[in-house]
């Protein structure tokens, strides 16, 4: 095919790479309409286009035109991805969650403590010791039983509202130790869009949490 320069009536702008040669990263299928069109209005005359070069050239737009609607496939499946996380987000406002943190429950406003944790194994006893973070005194001591391996929560109505306690717990099946996972259990206050993704205000937690971070829903 005779190469045909590309001039402003054709295209506005030719891309310009860093060697100094056109670039076809920028051009999209309304540019390759336009050179198309120059090229076959000032083609010579002894050596017009070959079928091939045409087909070829074709080719090339179709392959433009299908990357451009891949990217806009791409950029509504983000879209739909983030707001599918922000409405996840928004159910939890609310409800008690346990997430990856250290070993935290937080009273809401009717004093009640709901707190999470997991065993390794089954448990046939189990002790949850909550504590005053600030002295250090054991306020309430619940006792647990027949425990099943993964997630177990524990609940005490009897905490001053809004107050953050930690906790300790010890689990056992007959004589042997079961291992357990402790979290940090609070109320989930709102939910924080700034920063792009979703993330949680816990109450009585001074930084926020993102959605990964949670472990179980306790409850509401």
């Amino acid at each position: 095919m005779t190469a045909v320069a590309a001039s402003t009536s054709a295209t506005g702008t030719t891309a310009q790479g860093s060697n100094g040669s056109a670039g076809l990263s920028g051009l999209n299928q309304a540019d390759f309409i336009k050179l198309l069109t120059a090229q076959l209005r000032n083609q010579d005359p002894t050596a017009p286009t070959k079928p091939q070069d045409l087909a070829n050239e074709f080719a090339e737009l179709s392959t433009v035109s299908g990357i451009n609607a891949l990217n806009h496939e791409v950029s509504t499946i983000g879209a739909g991805a983030g707001a599918a996380e922000i409405g996840q987000a928004a159910t939890l406002i609310g409800k008690t969650v346990a997430v990856t943190g250290s070993p935290l429950a937080v009273a809401d406003q009717n004093g009640l403590v709901t707190g999470g944790f997991s065993l390794a194994g089954t448990a046939s006893t189990g002790t949850v010791s909550i504590m005053d973070p600030q002295s250090g005194t054991v306020v309430k001591t619940i006792a647990l039983s027949d425990l099943p391996a993964g997630m177990n929560s524990f609940s005490w109505a009897g905490a001053t509202a809004g107050h953050a306690y930690t906790y300790a717990v010890t689990a056992h099946a007959g004589t042997s130790s079961v291992a357990a996972t402790t979290y940090t259990n609070a109320r989930v206050r709102s939910i924080d869009l700034t920063g792009g993704t979703p993330t949680l205000s816990l109450a009585g937690a001074a930084q926020p949490v993102d959605l990964s971070q949670i472990v179980s829903i306790l409850g509401g």
